[in-house]
């Protein structure tokens, strides 16, 4: 089905569907310390990106300092998955059904996300997908894998480097499933293949940033299968 070695996968927007939630809860915090944004607005500008470049950008807004925005903005976060859950993205057990149905032959797969191992622990196992990850290729193997853990966020492609390194794979080798223009712009720079899954993001600007393929749904990468794949593919 892929031509690959390795897929990484994103986990919020492309795994569990907490980006109207987060960005929700994110909107709202900005909002209260003084610039008013919405929802909208914060999946545009905000999504993918390092909480911290996040708060530089408001404080340089608001030109003051914040020091609670961030404990606030995650203390409300939590609350919120927690009352409300997050689903799985619409098709993504479809598709890791029909990866483990190739046995042997399937490629190795992980998570990679700016997200706290918290957040992405709680997120998966709320959608029934943590154990679809975790030691998958080997029982002393992680394959969940935090910016938190290499200090460095996407669009840096550190993440996507020590997750491919870990596993066993080289770079050219891997795909990476990605929903923001930051995830893209780090898997490029991995020199990794990287679909943009297009369901918040406009399919142009993943493509502008260098998506080798765009789906709207895990159905049509099903259905597309190893066409979509081919190294350069647009």
């Amino acid at each position: 089905m892929l031509d690959a070695e390795l897929i990484i996968f994103d986990c919020d927007g492309v795994l569990v569907d907490t980006e109207p939630l987060t960005n929700r809860v994110l909107a709202a915090c900005v909002t209260d310390a003084g610039w008013a944004v919405d929802s909208d607005y914060s999946i545009s500008h905000f999504k993918g990106r390092n909480l911290a470049d996040i708060l530089t950008d408001v404080e340089t807004k608001l030109d003051r300092r914040l020091p609670d925005l961030l404990d606030e903005y995650r203390r409300r976060m939590y609350a919120g998955i927690e009352a409300e859950g997050v689903p799985p993205i619409e098709g993504i057990h479809t598709l890791l059904d029909a990866l483990d149905r190739l046995g042997h032959e399937a490629p190795h797969r992980c998570v990679a996300t700016n997200a706290p191992m918290k957040k992405a622990t709680l997120t998966l196992t709320g959608a029934g997908l943590f154990d679809r990850f975790a030691h998958r290729q080997r029982a002393d193997q992680p394959t969940m894998f935090s910016a938190y853990e290499v200090g460095k966020w996407k669009p840096d492609p550190a993440l996507f480097q020590h997750a491919a390194e870990t596993m066993g794979h080289r770079p050219e080798h891997s795909i990476v499933i990605e929903d923001s223009v930051a995830g893209v712009h780090a898997a490029v720079r991995a020199n990794m293949r990287v679909i943009g899954f297009a369901d918040l993001t406009d399919p142009a600007t993943l493509r502008d940033a260098g998506a080798h393929a765009v789906i709207r749904s895990y159905a049509e990468l099903i259905e597309l299968g190893d066409a979509v794949f081919a190294a350069g593919a647009r």
